[in-house]
């Protein structure tokens, strides 16, 4: 199994989670600019990193290419969060640095291995974040 608890974690999405949620809670930063990911990342120095797929879709190739190039971003691990599994792009975001894929349909329809897959791989925080975002 992967690192069960992530301690910090950057969360990269449009304004769809709820501010309450991630102004009390200091381990998950949240910003929705593209132009902010490199800026956080050094600000913040996150142990993961959750990107929106359909959010980033279109800059998300860059910006892994330039994570998984500097030494400096080595231990980060990276996880995407897309609504609808694409053999094609899922296989081409392994081979870009994305350590994890976690589907909108495993968390809608939660059952107990989709949510414990999810759960070993994120904190219980960035979880239920995702869980509501989802609904």
């Amino acid at each position: 199994m992967i690192n069960s608890r992530i301690e910090r974690v950057l969360l990269v999405a449009p304004n769809i989670f709820s501010v309450q949620l991630l102004a009390s809670n200091k381990q998950i930063k949240h910003i929705t600019a593209v132009d902010r990911v490199f800026p956080a990342i050094y600000e913040l120095a996150p142990h993961m990193i959750v990107f929106d797929y359909d959010y980033l879709n279109k800059d998300m190739e860059k910006i892994l290419r330039r994570i998984r190039t500097n030494p400096y971003y080595n231990k980060i691990k990276i996880c995407c969060f897309k609504s609808t599994p694409d053999r094609k792009i899922d296989s081409f975001l392994k081979v870009l640095g994305v350590n994890h894929v976690i589907y909108r349909a495993e968390l809608q329809n939660p059952t107990k291995a989709a949510i414990n897959h999810v759960k070993s791989i994120l904190d219980s925080a960035v979880t239920d974040l995702l869980v509501n975002a989802s609904l």
